[in-house]
């Protein structure tokens, strides 16, 4: 006999595994009652990835590709409203963290966001064992986060911001500012 947490696993897959039409509008129904919240006229791709749902509020005309993971495990995600994420992004707040995802940002294939990270500080304890450090992502409106992007706990990124494929975030980004590098640092302003 399996638990509910088991039970939900299967269904979970279940709903994912759906393709066409057909599976985006159950997928609509059954995530809307799975999630702490999921705004009308959402797109989840079939293959997500959900790590504890109840942690997890998505706004309206929220969109997500193919093979994309949501965690929220001991942890809370904010999602706003008209946010479209690409294939294969990994947007996880577990372990103490917390990430919130203004209006209308854009996320490009292949970008990890994680609002925790290992604890390192004992050479006598495996990393493995010594937990984690929750932290914060802020992402504010309208922002474009390209594709391969690591974004790292403690970043805040700016209104209006560009951030170039393959950056890795590990320092706030001001507002209408374009980054890249590894890591990331100021290339220009949006406009110039």
């Amino acid at each position: 006999m399996f638990g509910q947490k088991e039970f939900f696993a299967y269904l979970d897959e279940f709903a994912v595994s759906i393709p066409g039409q057909t599976g985006i509008r159950f997928r609509q129904w059954y995530f809307s009652k799975r999630f702490k919240k999921l705004g009308e006229k959402s797109h989840l791709g079939m293959g997500l990835l959900v790590y504890d749902p109840q942690n997890i509020s998505l706004g309206e005309n929220f969109s997500i590709r193919r093979n994309s993971t949501l965690g929220a495990i001991n942890g809370e995600l904010i999602v706003g409203d008209n946010v479209s994420i690409a294939e294969n992004v990994t947007v996880n707040a577990s372990e103490k963290g917390k990430i919130v995802l203004g209006n209308y940002v854009l996320i490009a294939p292949n970008t990890v966001l994680r609002a925790s990270d290992h604890v390192t500080t004992r050479a006598d304890q495996t990393i493995r064992e010594q937990g984690h450090t929750g932290g914060e992502i802020i992402v504010e409106d309208d922002v474009w986060i390209g594709a391969n992007c690591v974004v790292v706990a403690g970043t805040r990124i700016g209104k209006g911001a560009v951030i170039a494929a393959g950056a890795v975030v590990a320092k706030d980004v001001e507002p209408y500012t374009i980054v890249g590098g590894v890591p990331a640092k100021f290339l220009k302003k949006r406009g110039e």
